[in-house]
């Protein structure tokens, strides 16, 4: 991203899409136990890493209302404020936590990489700090509403998903890599303007 500022409503436009990438993701699930398999990280991570921290904010915000509401965006296409009470309702808050941290590193990278090795070094700890912090917010309410000891907690909730964080840690910073210099033209050129570069 770059240091100039960013044109207001094309914010809204790419807000508006990671937003409902989010809900897409959710939908797409493969249900392996009590906490499925979806793709809605992947876009979480991808709204902080290529959006900065605040379309990131702005983004998952949305789409936790959009649920909140009762549009079926959430897990399995169902939505309700009640899903935040759910034993899977920490994850759902530790979305929005995870994206600040994303986009947190995403804007530091930034600042202080004066390369695209130390970039990517930079964005691949922070997608891994974002991953650690939605497991550090959801793993507790899953072992309280479902009245588990930590073991157990662990075995259902954080096991069974870290190949697939992998892959998805992997993804993201693949991806930021390709679309970084793409997004932050869309986002902070002027209208008209065509000459844009980034290191």
């Amino acid at each position: 991203m770059s240091t100039n500022r960013v044109h207001p409503i094309r914010s809204i436009v790419v807000s508006a899409l990671f937003a409902a990438s989010m809900a897409a993701g959710a939908i797409i699930i493969i249900p392996i136990g009590i906490v499925p398999i979806t793709l809605q990280t992947l876009f979480v991570l991808l709204a902080g890493l290529l959006g900065g921290p605040r379309i990131a904010l702005t983004s998952t915000a949305a789409y936790l209302l959009l649920g909140t509401m009762g549009l079926p965006v959430f897990s399995g296409g169902i939505g309700g404020i009640a899903h935040f009470a759910s034993p899977t309702g920490g994850f759902l808050i530790g979305l929005f936590f995870m994206a600040a941290v994303a986009g947190a590193f995403s804007w530091l990278s930034e600042r202080i990489a004066r390369s695209r090795g130390v970039r990517l070094v930079i964005v691949s700890f922070g997608v891994l700090c974002a991953s650690v912090v939605l497991y550090a917010i959801g793993l507790p309410l899953l072992r309280v509403r479902l009245g588990l000891d930590w073991t157990k907690t662990f075995a259902v909730g954080l096991l069974p998903f870290i190949p697939g964080d992998i892959i998805k840690i992997i993804a993201s910073v693949v991806l930021y890599d390709l679309f970084r210099k793409r997004i932050s033209a869309f986002l902070y050129l002027r209208w008209g303007e065509n000459d844009y570069e980034l290191p």
